[in-house]
């Protein structure tokens, strides 16, 4: 019973820590503050849903790879136009942010899977 007591407090620690980094260097997650779908996001952390939350934060990498995918395009368009301008650049960085996005997603939603399967 003890071992299991200290799980979940290192876990709760751990996401707390998690969380307090994210806001402190300007995650994605804080985006979902104003959001439509943040009461329901707030209610799935909450009730310890890790199962919805990982799929959650899935569909967010996913979102996040197409928005880097589109950005990787517009760059290309914008070379072919403009190609001595810095338009390309831009896009460029905000594909690299895109894939920094997803990345952070993806890791949420592995701890989240994790978990879920650990009955947490």
């Amino acid at each position: 019973m003890r071992d299991r007591v200290n799980k979940v407090s290192t876990t709760k620690v751990a996401i707390l820590i998690a969380v307090s980094l994210m806001l402190l260097t300007g995650s994605p997650f804080i985006h979902f503050v104003g959001a439509a779908h943040a009461p329901q996001l707030k209610e799935m952390i909450l009730k310890g849903d890790h199962a919805a939350l990982a799929e959650f934060y899935k569909k967010q990498a996913d979102e996040a790879r197409h928005k880097a995918a589109d950005m990787k395009t517009m760059a290309s368009e914008y070379l072919k136009k403009y190609p001595k301008n810095t338009y390309a650049k831009h896009c460029e960085k905000m594909e690299n942010g895109y894939l920094e996005e997803a990345k952070d997603y993806e890791a949420l939603a592995e701890m989240h899977t994790k978990a879920a399967k650990e009955g947490k």
